[in-house]
């Protein structure tokens, strides 16, 4: 059953994509109560929704306006790229740059566990949210878990994982700022030397087994990593 508050957060946010822009004011709670026939809780439910999503934010005393329009990663719970973009209301794509068995790079298979030189499927996409370049993903498989020949680039690596028994459970991640090659601006539609984030992502199976390596540049100006974090009562 879907509860009032979703029905509320849904029609608002088809209000923002249909005739609102960044900033824009939202109409009053009052308004929305009236408008949606519902109580404040409702409203507040709904709109505190939206906040997680980074599709609008509050002003103390003013109201609650329409979001950036660049896309958020709001919490750390492990998702493909794909489903990230989902999540936010986005149309995620992707154009495949290289799909080639290749013997694996010293970085590779150290992260990986693997024997020197044993063989991976290194897969290079680019990555894309509604049409526009978000990220350059780099990814390697050992040919074991999945074999190049069986990948179907059409559809969610995760899910294939997960039908050949390796579901995707646990993953370390390691954040740093960087700056794009020329390439890379080219793929991404930046400048020369934009500012970027490169996500190195080493993931494993509920059984524990290393199962994909991957490096992620995202393109500063469109991607966001927010995390939630507290201290210690100590």
């Amino acid at each position: 059953m879907v509860h009032k508050y979703e029905q509320v957060a849904a029609s608002i946010r088809e209000s923002i994509a249909r005739s609102l822009s960044p900033h824009d004011a939202l109409a009053s709670e009052r308004e929305l109560m009236a408008i949606h026939g519902v109580s404040r809780m409702t409203v507040r439910k709904a709109i505190s929704v939206l906040v997680e999503e980074g599709r609008v934010y509050n002003v103390h005393g003013s109201g609650t306006f329409v979001g950036s329009a660049d896309i958020f990663s709001k919490t750390p719970k492990l998702t493909s790229f794909t489903e990230d973009m989902i999540s936010r209301g986005s149309t995620p794509s992707s154009r495949v740059l290289e799909l080639t068995r290749i013997a694996a790079p010293d970085q590779v298979a150290s992260a990986l566990g693997l024997a020197p030189s044993s063989e991976v499927t290194k897969i290079r996409r680019l990555r894309l949210a509604d049409d526009t370049p978000i990220a350059l993903e780099e990814v390697y498989l050992p040919t074991t878990v999945l074999p190049t020949e069986s990948l179907n680039l059409g559809s969610s690596l995760y899910e294939q994982l997960r039908v050949a028994g390796y579901e995707v459970f646990r993953a370390e991640q390691e954040i740093m700022a960087i700056s794009l090659s020329a390439d890379d601006s080219h793929l991404l539609d930046v400048a020369e030397g934009s500012a970027a984030l490169s996500v190195t992502r080493v993931s494993s199976s509920r059984r524990g087994q290393l199962i994909e390596f991957a490096r992620t540049t995202y393109r500063a100006d469109r991607y966001t990593f927010q995390l939630a974090v507290t201290r210690d009562d100590k």
